[in-house]
């Protein structure tokens, strides 16, 4: 069964976009020094879960499409775009649906939430999310979406590893702890 993780960067204090949702401050640290990372990370990808302002975000930048041939669950209350290369799936609601539809279309590949905490929020209030991977960037907001803004109790994670990059980023792999 595939799993289903929480690939992103967040600032020290916590923060995964400004208080007026940029990542001019990410975008600011390039991506030369991460990108083996992500290749590899996005190679064990078999389908995609985000939100309707991720969806936005992308598609607001003129680029192709970046996630050619995987499904990708959007969760939203409005129609979407039609996005050549894309293989969109609009959701309204029942996140324990989405999850159960992305890991049977990932197989034995994982199920990558993309962008929002309040979407990998959802996912992580059900029991559904079972990987975080957040590269810590040395770079403090004081304010911003959150990385991950659960609505239940206190959620454990153990933590699976570590990667150090030369910009002073720590990618951080947990997976959740379990009784």
């Amino acid at each position: 069964m595939s799993s289903m993780q929480y690939y992103v960067a967040q600032s020290l204090d916590g923060y995964i976009a400004d208080d007026r949702d940029g990542l001019d401050w990410l975008l600011s640290f390039g991506f030369e020094a991460f990108q083996a990372s992500y290749d590899r990370f996005f190679a064990g990808v078999g389908a995609i879960v985000m939100g309707a302002a991720t969806l936005r975000f992308l598609t607001a930048s003129g680029e192709p499409w970046p996630y050619p041939d995987l499904p990708t669950w959007v969760l939203t209350h409005r129609p979407l775009p039609v996005i050549e290369g894309a293989d969109l799936r609009p959701v309204a609601d029942d996140p324990a649906r989405v999850a159960a539809e992305a890991r049977a279309a990932a197989g034995d590949r994982a199920v990558w939430v993309v962008g929002g905490g309040a979407t990998a929020a959802q996912f992580a209030d059900l029991g559904e999310l079972d990987e975080l991977l957040v590269t810590v960037m040395p770079v403090t907001l004081g304010r911003g979406a959150r990385l991950l803004p659960t609505t239940g109790g206190p959620l454990a994670w153990r933590l699976e590893g570590s990667t150090v990059f030369e910009n002073g980023a720590v990618e951080l792999r947990y997976s959740r702890a379990t009784d």
